[in-house]
């Protein structure tokens, strides 16, 4: 018992598969297929037309069967005119009509983003160097915890009640990873924004193809970086972001134009710069934005921040429980004995 507006929405989305599909093998795809398999979970969108908000309750019509009652929990307020929510697996999405402000660009910055330094930003005088360190920790447990329960799974019938139950733990897990990340995603471009406001930030292109020639370990934990999310924040937030390639913007000095690869700090062998080698990459990503080239004779800026995306109280995610790195074994070591 559906509204006749959701009704419409399903067969929108289907016949838009269906177009899909269609070009796709008039293009040559003969391994694309058209929907054949019956989902258990599907999403119920409801247009603003059947969709209420009163007394701190979405109203979600059902037909004959009356109302859908979903609490709006306490100090959320709605931005803008109500338009749709979609009815997902475990919670509820709400779009909003919004007035589209044109920002007008104070300054041009240069965004490098990675692995362990999640967003490393300059402007040419000062640079903004986030950690990645917490994200990378969370893609490794939500990969350790996928493969585990993954393998326990393999051990049981398919449907049985301790499948089931591992299937609702798997989903669990990964929407927990999922809202980490994604947090962790909103706090870092937040920083970026308070530190650049209004700024146009140049992005160097994600090259995942580059993971072909390296290990498994690293392969993978490019594959999976966070990187189009990242640059589709940091362009709503600042005044437009444009990804542009950045092809040796970290082995090229920004001082005498020499070419080297380094490790995490960067430093010539012929005019002696030393630098963080993220600070080197986001500032040859800003001259190639500029100047659409990598000119010598710039400088590095000295005025670096270093800093996480988030804080807290406690242990980080991903690190040990119960003992102390060898660092502070070996500080409250040198304490005692002091």
């Amino acid at each position: 018992h559906l509204h006749s507006q959701s009704i419409q929405q399903i067969i929108a989305e289907f016949c838009e598969a269906l177009n899909a599909i269609t070009q796709l093998r008039k293009k040559g795809h003969e391994q694309a297929r058209y929907p054949w398999r019956l989902h258990r979970y599907r999403d119920v969108i409801y247009t603003h037309q059947g969709a209420r908000l009163r007394d701190g309750y979405l109203l979600l019509p059902h037909g004959q069967s009356g109302h859908l009652r979903v609490r709006v929990p306490d100090g959320i307020t709605l931005p803008g005119r109500l338009m749709e929510v979609r009815l997902c697996y475990g919670h509820v999405l709400v779009v909003c009509e919004l007035s589209d402000e044109e920002r007008i660009p104070t300054s041009t910055i240069g965004v490098d983003l990675g692995v362990n330094t999640l967003i490393a930003a300059t402007d040419g005088k000062q640079a903004l160097v986030i950690s990645g360190r917490e994200a990378k920790a969370t893609v490794q447990w939500r990969n350790k915890k996928l493969v585990s329960i993954q393998a326990a799974q393999a051990r049981k019938h398919k449907g049985s009640n301790r499948w089931l139950k591992l299937q609702r733990r798997k989903h669990k897990m990964l929407g927990k990873a999922k809202r980490r990340i994604k947090d962790i995603c909103h706090k870092a471009t937040r920083q970026v924004a308070d530190a650049f406001p209004d700024a146009t930030c140049y992005v160097g292109e994600p090259f995942n193809d580059a993971a072909q020639k390296m290990g498994a370990q690293q392969a993978q934990q490019v594959s999976q970086a966070c990187n189009a999310r990242l640059i589709f924040l940091l362009s709503y937030k600042l005044a437009g972001a444009k990804v542009i390639p950045e092809p040796y913007t970290s082995q090229t000095c920004p001082v005498c134009g020499n070419r080297s690869k380094q490790r995490r700090v960067y430093h010539c062998r012929v005019c002696g710069t030393h630098a963080p080698r993220d600070v080197v990459g986001c500032t040859n990503i800003l001259a190639l934005g500029q100047t659409g080239q990598l000119l010598a004779g710039r400088s590095v800026p000295n005025a670096v921040h270093f800093t996480h995306p988030t804080k807290y109280p406690g242990k980080r995610p991903g690190s040990s429980g119960g003992h102390p790195a060898c660092s502070s074994q070996l500080t409250l070591r040198e304490a005692r004995d002091f």
